[in-house]
């Protein structure tokens, strides 16, 4: 029951972010935060950075970056503590929270 409470909570919480990025007046930002894979900061409220079609390419993460949605396509999504993508590789899945700043880098498909 735990496990299914704590997924309507990050669901609700997605949900009103949404709803707060639909209402917000446009950014500079070239792309839908809705599409490809989304970075966050203060736990899915804040865009920090967004992928519309991730390749794999090892990208660098914004430190602020704590939650993630795979909004699109998105199957895969690998953290990693260097800024090269080496090392011990993490899988977090397409719907994630983790500590600002413990990973640098990523790959996502």
């Amino acid at each position: 029951m735990a496990k299914n409470f704590t997924r309507v909570t990050i669901g609700l919480t997605v949900a009103a972010a949404t709803v707060g990025l639909m209402a917000a007046p446009a950014s500079a930002a070239t792309t839908d935060p809705q599409t490809g894979l989304t970075f966050y900061s203060g736990t899915f409220s804040t865009p920090v950075l967004n992928v519309a079609h991730p390749d794999g390419a090892c990208t660098a993460l914004p430190a602020a970056a704590d939650s993630l949605v795979g909004w699109s396509n998105v199957t895969t999504v690998t953290a990693y503590a260097a800024k090269d993508c080496s090392g011990t590789a993490v899988g977090l899945g397409t719907l994630r929270t983790f500590r600002a700043g413990e990973f640098a880098a990523f790959r996502a498909s």
